[in-house]
């Protein structure tokens, strides 16, 4: 393919406060841009579009969309999420490692069933991208930009310099803090593996169990206080994690990409599954086995016990954690329990950010109750 003379330009995938070309190790990191590169031969770029699409597929089930763009350098595409996603209280470095190393992991087999395609952690301090519009450095092609709902239609001609097509500015769109929850979890499992791409100690996310482990655990602690079965309770209690996490950033109709129907939205009765009406909630369960199920796929105790037990290990021992969620539950009565928007509000967010401080280690203390006669009477609250 024939390439024209113009020369190839690049940016650094870092934003940094302050630039010191005498002593270049001590440019200060502001901001990174984490990236996943996927890389094939040209002659294959198809199949870099379907790995594209199962890393936004799962970007999305984590939480983070609007901060998404795409760009195709050339011989391969990039999939890049918006620097200002990331919450300014997490190392820049770290958190699009982090982000990078544990999406990757959760789609890896899909990309190996995919093949003829590459993709590896490659953040680090010194990376850098082609900018858009730059001429590749082999091909005669562009870069150009463009977001993930425009993925079906694009093909090698949008790259052609005599006639590309580029959506301006794509690269500038976000949702401030977007990947803060998806940095958590992300975080809960780190392993550095590059050079000067380490974490701070109030990066390792240690005492801290993100939003989604809570309500997963007070779901299935609610389960088991009004019905008594551990199993479905775990069914239960991951299924309805998931329909929140949704839920929140994408309403009940939503139907991500190379899906058929939306996750949240109804799925049609058949004789594998029927609708029922479980403590407030109607969600769909398998009838073979009693498992309750979202996106056309059960929730078993397997997956609560890979998603949520396991990782709450990485915190606290579990059995501590599950034991002291069936006492904070057990202190409310049917008629919250059996009610999601009660449930919701008095047991759910007064406490979503602070499980281990207010359910985990909550402590009885005495406080005035009130002064009567020149007495002083004490009542034993929980704090």
């Amino acid at each position: 393919m024939k390439k024209s003379n113009a020369k190839t330009i690049y940016a650094t995938s870092a934003k940094y406060s302050q630039i010191t070309l005498e002593h270049i190790e001590q440019n200060r990191i502001e901001s990174y841009t984490p990236f996943f590169k996927i890389d094939t031969k040209i002659d294959k770029w198809e199949k870099a579009i379907k790995a594209v699409e199962v890393i936004v597929s799962q970007l999305e089930k984590e939480g983070v969309e609007k901060s998404v763009y795409l760009l195709w350098s050339g011989k391969g595409i990039h999939v890049s999420i918006n620097e200002n996603a990331i919450p300014k209280d997490f190392g820049p470095l770290t958190a699009a490692h982090a982000i990078v190393q544990y999406v990757l992991r959760e789609v890896r087999d899909e990309i190996i069933k995919i093949g003829d395609v590459k993709v590896d952690e490659l953040i680090d301090p010194k990376r850098v991208f082609t900018v858009p519009l730059s001429p590749h450095k082999e091909l005669d092609y562009v870069t150009v930009c463009f977001s993930p709902d425009k993925l079906s239609k694009f093909s090698l001609d949008w790259a052609n310099p005599d006639s590309f097509i580029h959506e301006e500015r794509v690269y500038e769109r976000y949702e401030k803090d977007e990947a803060k929850e998806l940095i958590e979890r992300a975080l809960m499992e780190y392993k550095p593996s590059h050079e000067g791409v380490k974490p701070k100690k109030e990066e390792t996310a240690e005492g801290k169990i993100v939003r989604f482990q809570v309500m997963d655990i007070l779901e299935a602690a609610r389960y088991y206080v009004l019905y008594g079965d551990l199993d479905k309770a775990k069914s239960f209690g991951l299924n309805r994690a998931i329909f929140y996490a949704w839920a929140k950033y994408y309403g009940r109709e939503y139907v991500p990409k190379g899906s058929k129907t939306g996750i949240l939205s109804e799925i049609k009765k058949s004789e594998d599954k029927i609708s029922t009406e479980v403590a407030g909630e109607s969600v769909y369960q398998d009838v073979k086995t009693g498992y309750y199920i979202i996106g056309d796929k059960p929730q078993t105790p397997e997956d609560y016990d890979k998603e949520i037990k396991n990782k709450i290990e990485l915190v606290i021992p579990y059995d501590k954690a599950r034991d002291a969620a069936v006492k904070y539950i057990s202190s409310f009565p049917k008629s919250i329990l059996e009610n999601q928007r009660l449930f919701y509000e008095k047991v759910y967010v007064p406490l979503r950010d602070h499980f281990i401080e207010k359910v985990v280690n909550r402590k009885r203390v005495w406080r005035i109750s009130f002064i009567s006669n020149n007495a002083l009477y004490l009542k034993l609250v929980r704090d």
